[in-house]
């Protein structure tokens, strides 16, 4: 009963995808502008669902199961990424509480120094990764990367740098001080956490696929998302329809990991596995 329920899963969730890339395709074409907000919003509900379930994957885990430390870190992630888009929210909508916005000393913390929350969830992310893939090594089995998976990493660590050159050769418009140095911190290591989903995802294929190839396989298509998203940001200013694409993806990274999130929590619920419900 296993198989079918996930089937389900993967459905639904890709058509909620595709529908919001055609939400942002709608707004490119016609230029309505509240259509990206919307889907901002939309893409908000979605990061606070996958922060729910990872939680909830995570305590189905009994305390001596290692998965349990490793699920603690990435729901820790999901869940600091989603306070930087309350964050982001409230700038979006002019909803800063005011004894912040008429505090310059608050101010600049709110506005420069909250923005690293992303930066701190991207970390958060990578120690729940890493420590999934010394479980893995652990087992003594003798993974490779396959061709195309080591394709993917040498693709990606030279993200940073494109968005350090296209924010440099491209940006024309005034930017706050600091900017260019949370994009690249932020992408390089954003690359670093799709790195390592491909890691995991590639010993997950090699072992039959199924499951554990579509939980990794769909964290690192939102670990690549995610740093695309940098780049079409980096161009915003000089080209502003890269704004709708730079929102697609962070819609996808949303989208994706609630995917893997998703997946998970049926894997390790037994009466989820045996069809009992």
């Amino acid at each position: 009963m296993l198989l079918p329920r996930l089937d389900a899963v993967r459905r639904s969730l890709v058509i909620l995808w595709a529908g919001g890339l055609t939400l942002v395709a709608i707004g490119w074409a016609v230029g309505v502008g509240p259509l990206r907000l919307s889907l901002f919003v939309a893409t908000v509900v979605v990061e606070l669902a996958a922060v729910v379930v990872a939680f909830a994957g995570r305590a189905r885990l009994s305390r001596e199961d290692p998965g349990r430390r490793a699920w603690t870190w990435i729901g820790a992630g999901l869940g600091l990424r989603l306070l930087a888009e309350l964050r982001l929210a409230t700038l979006y909508l002019d909803a800063v509480p005011g004894f912040i916005s008429g505090d310059d000393r608050l101010w600049a913390v709110y506005f420069f120094g909250l923005r690293y929350l992303y930066t701190l969830a991207d970390l958060a992310l990578l120690t729940g990764l890493l420590a999934i893939r010394r479980d893995l090594l652990s087992t003594g089995l003798g993974f490779h990367l396959r061709p195309r998976d080591a394709l993917l990493l040498v693709v990606l660590p030279p993200l940073p740098v494109t968005v350090y050159l296209l924010q440099s050769v491209f940006l024309t418009a005034p930017v706050d001080a600091g900017l260019h140095s949370f994009r690249l911190v932020s992408a390089t290591v954003g690359a670093v956490v799709s790195g390592v989903c491909v890691v995991l995802a590639s010993p997950a294929l090699q072992m039959g696929g199924g499951a554990w190839a579509w939980i990794w396989g769909a964290a690192a298509a939102a670990g690549i998302a995610r740093a695309l998203a940098f780049a079409f940001a980096a161009i915003a200013p000089t080209w502003a329809d890269a704004i709708f694409i730079e929102q697609g993806l962070l819609w996808t990274f949303a989208c994706f990991w609630l995917l893997a999130t998703t997946l998970h929590l049926r894997l390790v619920t037994p009466e989820l596995r045996t069809g009992s419900r």
